[in-house]
């Protein structure tokens, strides 16, 4: 590409600057283990081409200040195969589109709307500012948000990629940067990651008068999962009127969702199931939220299951079980069946029913769910080796957690009887 010289401001310079070091140090870190250092062509000093670019001390400066010199940008940026080949009413239109996109996202991702989503999905689907960076390092945001809100797989790299750049971003968007590197960290079980970036992005959103609705949820999720109900609770409480004076049913759905669990917790069992029916009557009056039901009924049973209210927690599991869509999960869920149903002495020819089922998805599943698995496998072949493998394989990692210390009982007891 022949590169024009476009003129570009103090603001510009600083976040073309901010795109030429990180990118480059991604690049340098990409090449160091195959290329020896100096041979590396991300190094300042042959990304300079030993001073015919410039001296890697204005590098330095153009990367962390700016420099005086427009052309410098445009040609380290051709350098890495990116562009800002626009002017300044161009940027401004750019730009000017993705604000609205992004004023229409938090609101799709405060109502859980997915039709509002999808069709922000399909008018950004081909939109591509290949001579404009600086949106387009907007427009990647953007379709990350989406996929974390339909539960589409995000990976790993573009999370990397949106830590070094948080910075980069600013305003509200960068209150949209924290709340989706929260809720990937959030899925991870990564909950001192989650709650440090949902708390700035709450500190933003306070800062630029965006609806508390939008991140309250995520840090509900938060405290929920750390058993810090002495904040879970009062947010709750505060948002469940929030969201009955907004008519965001939606996220009072989950409201109600984390509630139930809290006083299943305190042993208010008919309170708990007062708010689980709840939350279950919100979804079956809105077919876009079916998807939530799966991790409603498994959430439910999984807690009837530590208090030994077996008969419910199996019929749970089986409804949370025929409600799944997602692959990975379906394995774990059929472990819990199989274990509740030993436990209740169903006959072989029933336990093998799901057995056979859970066998569909062992290649979607993780090693600690693959293995309570094999468990079953060697019962029903009535392989000796079950027990060692029991040992060796699946109580070591029980005992190391403890929210699974049910599940440790039932091997146990399951050994020894």
């Amino acid at each position: 590409m022949e590169l024009k010289e476009f003129f570009l401001d103090e603001d510009i310079k600083k976040q073309l600057g901010y795109i030429i070091r990180e990118t480059r140090k991604m690049n340098f870190n990409e090449c160091k283990n195959t290329t020896l250092i100096e041979h590396n062509p991300y190094t300042k000093e042959n990304f300079c081409e030993n001073n015919c670019i410039c001296h890697y001390h204005t590098l330095t400066k153009l990367e962390n200040d700016v420099i005086k010199e427009d052309a410098i940008y445009h040609t380290l940026l051709k350098k890495l195969d990116i562009y800002y080949q626009v002017n300044q009413k161009e940027h401004e239109a750019h730009m000017k589109f993705i604000d609205e996109i992004i004023e229409k996202v938090l609101h799709a991702s405060e109502y859980i709307d997915d039709d509002l989503i999808l069709n922000i999905k399909k008018e950004i689907m081909h939109v591509y500012f290949h001579n404009d960076i600086i949106a387009e390092m907007y427009i990647f945001l953007i379709k990350l948000i989406i996929k974390l809100h339909l539960i589409e797989n995000v990976d790993f790299e573009s999370i990397m990629k949106l830590e070094k750049f948080i910075d980069f971003y600013n305003g509200v968007t960068k209150g949209l940067v924290n709340q989706c590197l929260g809720i990937y960290y959030l899925n991870k079980l990564e909950t001192e990651k989650a709650k440090k970036y949902f708390i700035d992005a709450k500190e933003i959103y306070q800062e630029f008068n965006v609806d508390k609705g939008l991140i309250s949820p995520y840090l509900i999720a938060v405290y929920v999962h750390t058993n810090d109900y002495y904040h879970s609770v009062p947010l709750c409480t505060e948002m469940e009127v929030y969201y009955k004076n907004t008519n965001n049913y939606k996220r009072l759905m989950h409201v109600y969702n984390y509630l139930s669990e809290y006083y299943f917790l305190i042993n208010a069992h008919t309170v708990a199931k007062d708010y689980f029916d709840k939350a279950i009557k919100i979804i079956d009056n809105d077919e876009t939220l079916e998807r939530f039901k799966y991790p409603l009924f498994y959430n439910w049973a999984f807690r009837c299951f530590k208090d030994n209210l077996y008969i419910e927690a199996l019929e749970d599991f089986i409804t949370a079980y025929h409600h799944c869509k997602i692959n990975s999960n379906k394995l774990q869920t059929i472990n819990m069946i199989l274990i509740i149903m030993t436990k209740l002495k169903y006959n072989s020819d029933q336990i093998e029913e799901f057995y056979n089922e859970g066998k569909k998805y062992i290649e979607y599943s993780n090693e600690a769910n693959k293995n309570i698995f094999k468990y079953f496998r060697f019962k029903i072949e009535k392989n000796r080796y079950y027990r060692k493998f029991a040992y060796e394989k699946i109580i070591p990692k029980l005992t190391d957690d403890r929210s699974k210390n049910e599940i440790l009982l039932f091997f146990y007891e399951d050994l020894y009887k």
